[in-house]
């Protein structure tokens, strides 16, 4: 494995050798939970608990929708509603996510974790 020499954050913080440093990437995600709202709040209820179950015992809806063969555990929003209900509820907008390949989604995609969005996609055509 190359070793790389650490490296100096402009805030002062110790040196480090990830890519960020760790102090200012913890402070960057607090500062961006702070911001988002409950997921009550964003429409994650007992009603979508009901239907995202439901949507996920469709013989159809088994499998994770990235092809990875894993058996699907949650819905994700093909494209993010970002507070829209009626694309929130819009059943042609759900598919059947592993939340490993979902998180990789989001990040990927919507700019989760306090990172910048990527306008290119990732290669996340589903």
């Amino acid at each position: 494995m190359p070793w790389s020499p650490p490296k100096h954050c402009p805030a002062g913080h110790p040196p480090f050798t990830d890519r960020r440093c760790p102090l200012c990437a913890s402070k960057a995600k607090a500062a961006a939970d702070e911001r988002r709202l409950s997921a009550r709040a964003r429409g994650y209820d007992s009603k979508w608990q009901r239907e995202s179950k439901a949507f996920l015992a469709l013989p159809e809806n088994r499998l994770c929708a990235c092809g990875c063969g894993q058996a699907a555990d949650m819905v994700d929003h093909r494209t993010a509603h970002k507070g829209d209900m009626r694309l929130f509820w819009d059943r042609s907008n759900w598919q059947p996510m592993n939340r490993r390949c979902n998180s990789r989604k989001a990040v990927a995609t919507e700019g989760a974790f306090g990172r910048p969005i990527n306008m290119g996609g990732g290669g996340f055509e589903f």
